[in-house]
C-alpha cells in the first residue's frame, strides 16, 4: 500500500502543467516573431509604404506650379486576413508627408467630401490575395494595389502595387470552398 501512494504522488508530480512564461517580451518593431503564419507582418507595412510614398511622390504631377491636395479613401480589405486597413493607410501617409517636404498636401476624407473641399487628387487602395490550403501547408499571395486618379477627371495618373507571398505550416484566417 506504501508503494503505491509514493507511484502515485510521483506521477502526480509529473503530470504539472505547462504554464508559458509571465514575462512579456519586448522586441523591436523589425523582428520576427517566429511565430508562424502568412498573414501580412510589419516589414511587409513598412515596405508597403514606403515603396508606394516614393513612387507617388516621383510621378509627374500634372497641375505645376499649385501644392496638389490630396485625399486617402479607405483602404479595402478584400483578404482572408483580418488586416486594419487604418494601420496600413496611417503608415503611409507618415511616409507621403515625410518624403514630400511639403511638396503634396494629403489628408484622409472619402473622395466625395474630398471634391467638395477642393482635393486635387484621391488615393485609392485595396488589398487583395489568393490563398492555397493542402496538408503540406499553406500558402498566400497578397497584394496591395494603389490608384492616384484626378478628383475632377477620374483619370488614373498612377497605379501601383505591392506583393507578398507566404508559404507557412499555419495561415491566420478562414479558407473557403477547399481553396
Amino acid at each position: 500500500m506504501r508503494v503505491l501512494i509514493i507511484l502515485l504522488l510521483v506521477a502526480a508530480t509529473g503530470c504539472k502543467p505547462q504554464t508559458l512564461p509571465k514575462a512579456t517580451k519586448v522586441l523591436d518593431a523589425g523582428q520576427g516573431d517566429n511565430l508562424g503564419g502568412t498573414t501580412a507582418d510589419p516589414t511587409d507595412v513598412r515596405t508597403m509604404a514606403e515603396r508606394m510614398a516614393r513612387e507617388i511622390l516621383s510621378i509627374d504631377w500634372p497641375k505645376a506650379g499649385l501644392l496638389p491636395r490630396v485625399a486617402l479613401s479607405p483602404l479595402d480589405n478584400q483578404t482572408r486576413f483580418r488586416i486594419d486597413p487604418k494601420l496600413l493607410q496611417n503608415k503611409l501617409v507618415k511616409d507621403l508627408i515625410a518624403f514630400s517636404k511639403g511638396r503634396v498636401a494629403f489628408w484622409a476624407q472619402n473622395s466625395e467630401k474630398s471634391r467638395i473641399v477642393g482635393t486635387d487628387y484621391c488615393l485609392n487602395g485595396e488589398m487583395r490575395s489568393l490563398s492555397k490550403a493542402s496538408k503540406e501547408g499553406v500558402s498566400d499571395y497578397i497584394v496591395y494595389s494603389f490608384q492616384l486618379v484626378d478628383a475632377e477627371t477620374g483619370v488614373i495618373l498612377w497605379m501601383g502595387d505591392y506583393e507578398a507571398k507566404k508559404l507557412g505550416k499555419t495561415g491566420t484566417g478562414r479558407l473557403s470552398d477547399g481553396a
